[in-house]
């Protein structure tokens, strides 16, 4: 199924059904995607091979349907609760996971964004990888494994996915960010007119600081018109900071190769905590424009907040 189902990740896949079919199946394992967003789709496939190891063919469709359904209670995926994964989140991981598999021999459970683990939240993990149980494995799917704690790294095995090759343009990029939206369809010319008032928007921003609120109307509600649209805005925005924030970080951009210029004009006026906070604000105004809220006042709101006291 691996070796099949994963484009341009041919080695890695044949790799991990032989550790599969020669039970060498390691009790943790890091994911690092290299950007490649297909990281966590690979990362739930090799979890079905471990549970469906000795399963009939007919059995194995059904496992892999109620997988998929979030109705398989012996494969567990954690992912953000907001900006980041709470402590909560492993320690109920931890509950569950603490007895034997239920219906098979295997338990897999699937840390998606790993990196968006606290210090605290990623010690309350790390006693769970020190003590390894049986049968039970950890995959912790990251954009970047030089964020996670050193503790946590030398305890898992660390699979390094090729990167994906982009066009030379913004389309690839956006596509990742809007994929299973009802905006997934927008033609080329229409991504691009959003991307750039985008970044034109950030950078208005980033350079005049509260004075962006005059502009506000020619800037940003000329092209978001809608809800929707909104909150796809701001949800780029997150992305674009989190890029600007890895490549001061470590150097390495995720969503966004093909603005690089942009990214590095931004990191010149940012550090990593203004960074962060930034993103934790566009991350609010992204949740209260879900609400139904007045989007002119949380936009006008959301340019302030993100100036702060300039």
């Amino acid at each position: 199924m691996l070796d099949t189902c994963i484009s341009g990740q041919a080695s890695i896949c044949a790799m991990l059904k032989n550790a599969v079919d020669n039970d060498r199946i390691s009790h943790a394992y890091i994911f690092d995607s290299g950007g490649n967003s297909i990281a966590t789709d690979m990362a739930i496939y090799f979890a079905k091979m471990i549970v469906c190891k000795s399963a009939s063919d007919k059995d194995k469709d059904n496992i892999f349907k109620r997988i998929d359904d979030g109705n398989y209670i012996d494969v567990k995926i954690i992912e953000s609760d907001g900006l980041w994964i709470k402590k909560e989140q492993l320690l109920d991981l931890q509950s569950e996971f603490s007895k034997k598999a239920f219906e098979g021999i295997w338990k897999v459970y699937i840390i998606k964004n790993a990196e968006k683990m606290n210090v605290q939240t990623a010690n309350s993990i790390l006693k769970f990888l020190e003590e390894p149980v049986d049968n039970i494995v950890a995959i912790l799917v990251t954009d970047n494994v030089n964020l996670l704690l050193p503790t946590i790294i030398s305890r898992c095995q660390i699979i390094k996915l090729n990167k994906m090759k982009y066009e030379n343009d913004v389309n690839s990029n956006f596509l990742n960010i809007i994929k299973n939206t009802e905006y997934e369809y927008l033609s080329k010319e229409e991504q691009n007119e959003i991307i750039n008032s985008l970044i034109n928007f950030i950078k208005y921003i980033e350079k005049n600081g509260i004075d962006a609120l005059i502009y506000t109307k020619k800037i940003w509600h000329s092209v978001f018109k809608d809800r929707s649209l909104n909150v796809l805005g701001i949800e780029f925005m997150i992305n674009f900071y989190y890029d600007v924030l890895k490549y001061i970080s470590s150097g390495s951009i995720n969503f966004f190769s093909d603005k690089v210029e942009d990214i590095k004009e931004i990191a010149k006026t940012n550090d990593i905590i203004s960074l962060c906070k930034k993103i934790e604000i566009l991350d609010e105004a992204k949740n209260n424009v879900k609400r139904n809220l007045n989007i002119n006042l949380l936009i006008d709101n959301l340019i302030i907040e993100m100036c702060g006291d300039n």
